[in-house]
């Protein structure tokens, strides 16, 4: 018997494994699957028309995440495109810069900004380009690159405040973790799995160009569905053992399963909720001790009006200036309801702070924020109060663990225990895509360890599910010089002027 832990990633490796003919068993910690997808649905028609279903977590999926569009294709759940027609806004101490290409211009505030900013990202992206998909402690500058936070590594890139804090934004946005809690290695790694800096930032033939239908959970209920009673909730592990023929799980309320491998579908820092016989590996222990979740409310609210669209805006904004709550906004959009909805994600300092005001209070914050505009309906959602995950979107590393401790990742544990969860993946890890791939991946290690499969089958490249078109970038997006260089080349040819001046 296989046991695999519970989750999106569970689910999937239960499905694989069940569809071979393996005995399994899902132990689900919480009343519900999903993991970190929770979608709520609409209680009357009414409400249906109105607002249509919610997803509090994980929502997203766009071109190069196969594993999630290939589940979708195959539970018969389709995707609808994410509005990328108007202007975006970057907002910063009561400023407002609208573009519409990838990038801020901040025309208002700085000339030199805009081009600090581009000679940073095409920097950032050749230094991802360095680090190794599946293993970042490999990259030949991964030690030097993961003693720096990704804040000193602005601090000496970055000439200008815009620029800088521009990036500080996209840190915590992608990480929900601040710039001097994360290893430069980490995320450079993570813009890496996301298959770019433009792939993992853009909506369009990006990250969110794309939801599905009807909401995300909706994937882990229908793969609970047809796997039937094999499915447990409210089973929480508190040990795992290995014995002479198999392994033993017991949950919190004394059942014991025994079984022959064990999946474990959590993040890493979950596993310190577990009692482990023998005890875990020191590089293991090590990892889990320093591997932090990322921290997030998720806010939903819901306008009898688009009024964003009436201005010209796609409501996606992002923030980062050390005064408004709201890091980033984007537009809920789902076709054929009567009410427009924006998400309000609320990261880092911001979020710990508002995690200890009541709801009432942080509504009041947050409103004060997003419009001036009557707000008809709101959801929210605090994944650190959810103790068998402990945070969201993912596990972040602060410096000096990936080079250190980074090889244990996906180290099975034995010969009969296999690590899982979205942040054991090679591609999109925190994201959907990336637990998928990770819950097969471990399942077909199971397969192997029974002599079902041999070992070059284990880690398997997921085939297109469609046609990704290129990011078309402008030369000056590829090839543009640092800010450092051009004011170098000002002060050169101011000098060569006053040179020929003074010859005549």
């Amino acid at each position: 018997m296989s046991t695999p832990a519970p989750s999106f990633c569970g689910l999937s490796a239960a499905t694989l494994l069940n569809e071979r003919g393996v005995d399994i068993v899902v132990l689900e910690a919480n009343d519900y699957v999903g993991g970190r997808t929770l979608t709520v649905k609409p209680s009357t028609k009414e409400e249906e028309l109105q607002f249509g279903w919610v997803d509090l977590g994980a929502s997203y999926v766009g071109p190069t995440q196969d594993h999630v569009l290939r589940l979708c294709k195959t539970l018969g759940c389709e995707t609808y495109l994410c509005k990328d027609n108007h202007d975006n806004i970057h907002y910063s101490r009561g400023r407002r810069c609208r573009y519409t290409s990838s990038w801020p211009c901040f025309w208002w505030s700085n000339p030199f900004a805009a081009w600090d900013l581009r000679s940073a990202i095409i920097k950032i992206q050749e230094m991802v380009d360095q680090v190794p998909e599946d293993c970042p402690w490999k990259a030949a500058k991964a030690i030097e690159w993961d003693k720096m936070t990704f804040k000193e590594f602005l601090n000496k890139q970055c000439w200008t405040r815009d620029a800088k804090e521009f990036l500080e934004a996209l840190c915590i946005i992608n990480n929900t973790a601040d710039d001097h809690q994360v290893s430069l290695l980490f995320f450079l790694w993570y813009v890496r799995q996301g298959q770019g800096i433009n792939r993992i930032w853009r909506i369009k033939g990006g990250a969110e160009e794309r939801k599905i239908v009807g909401g995300s959970q909706q994937l882990c209920l229908k793969m609970a569905q047809k796997l039937g009673g094999k499915v447990v909730l409210k089973k929480p592990v508190f040990q795992v053992g290995h014995m002479d023929d198999g392994i033993m799980v017991k949950t919190t309320d004394g059942t014991v399963y025994n079984g022959s491998y064990v999946i474990l579908a959590i993040p890493p820092v979950t596993h310190m909720k577990i009692h482990f016989d023998p005890p875990l590996p020191s590089l293991r222990h090590g990892l889990i001790q320093r591997t932090p979740m990322g921290l997030v409310i998720k806010w939903i609210a819901f306008f009898r009006e688009e009024f964003w669209v009436e201005k010209g805006l796609n409501g996606f904004v992002t923030c980062m200036d050390g005064i408004e709550v709201v890091t980033n906004v984007g537009e809920d959009y789902k076709p054929g309801v009567s009410s427009y909805g924006l998400i309000c994600f609320i990261c880092g300092q911001h979020a710990v702070r508002l995690s200890q005001l009541t709801a009432t209070e942080r509504k009041n914050h947050i409103y004060k924020v997003i419009a001036d505009y009557e707000v008809v309906h709101f959801e929210e959602k605090m994944w650190a109060q959810e103790q068998y995950i402990g945070g969201c979107y993912t596990s972040y590393y602060p410096p000096g663990v990936l080079s250190q401790y980074g090889p244990a990742l996906r180290e099975p544990l034995g010969t009969r225990v296999f690590l899982a969860g979205t942040e054991t993946a090679r591609k999109w890890t925190g994201y959907m895509n990336g637990a998928i791939e990770a819950g097969e991946r471990a399942a077909r290690q199971v397969l192997h360890a029974q002599g079902k499969i041999p070992s070059d089958e284990v880690w398997l490249d997921e085939p297109k599910c469609e046609t990704v078109p290129p990011l078309k970038l402008c030369w000056l997006e590829t090839h543009q010089p640092s800010l450092g260089m051009l004011l170098a080349v000002i002060v050169l040819l101011i000098s060569l002027f006053i040179a020929l001046l003074q010859l005549y």
